[in-house]
């Protein structure tokens, strides 16, 4: 069984990530974009020397001057994006169970995703906040550039119509957004959303 979580950064991914390996009743693997980010060299992300080989930021302002943060990603990028796909689907295919928690801005990268993982049961799960409160977060908890939320938020839950569930963050904690995935799960034993995305037209 493999849990996608879908959202921007600072909707609480990760710590729902976490309460869902204590709900799970057997071991449940923690994959997802910060476990890939920390492996990549300084200068190949951000404002690094070498990010426009990899992921590189670049930060605006709207015209009520918040802070936006753009994306771009250089060759280094895109080989990680084709990767982290099929090293989940290794450690699916080795008989583990994985939750994943991504930032899906892009159809091809989703569509990667559904491509290596179709022979498996997978839970593609939405988790939304409201913009405000991601702001909140994103300050508050101070290791993140302000504005990625606000770059992220039109583009990251362009699959709407794909989601086997959504989870608001905004007022529930991680333990009750875990609870309520857990219990879909259990009263959904085939989920079929994402394998849709490999026929889809739409997108």
């Amino acid at each position: 069984m493999i849990i996608i979580l879908n959202g921007c950064a600072s909707a609480g991914k990760s710590s729902i990530a976490k309460e869902l390996q204590k709900l799970h009743e057997k071991p449940l693997l923690h994959v997802g974009i910060d476990r890939f980010w920390a492996m990549i060299p300084d200068e190949y992300k951000e404002f690094g020397a070498k990010a426009h080989e990899g992921y590189s930021f670049t930060q605006t302002v709207d015209a009520d001057s918040n802070p936006i943060v753009d994306i771009k990603r250089g060759p280094f990028a895109e080989r990680m994006d084709e990767t982290m796909p099929h090293v989940i689907k290794c450690f699916a295919e080795f008989g583990h169970d994985i939750v994943v928690d991504e930032i899906l801005q892009r159809n091809e990268i989703v569509h990667r995703y559904a491509k290596a993982l179709q022979d498996h049961v997978v839970y593609f799960i939405s988790i939304r906040c409201d913009l405000e409160e991601l702001e909140r977060r994103e300050k508050m908890r101070g290791n993140r550039t302000l504005g990625l939320a606000r770059g992220h938020i039109n583009s990251v839950h362009l699959y709407a119509d794909y989601y086997d569930l959504t989870i608001d963050s905004t007022h529930n904690s991680a333990i009750t957004c875990a609870q309520k995935i857990m219990d879909f799960i259990q009263m959904n034993p085939a989920p079929m959303e994402m394998k849709k995305l490999l026929t889809s037209k739409n997108l």
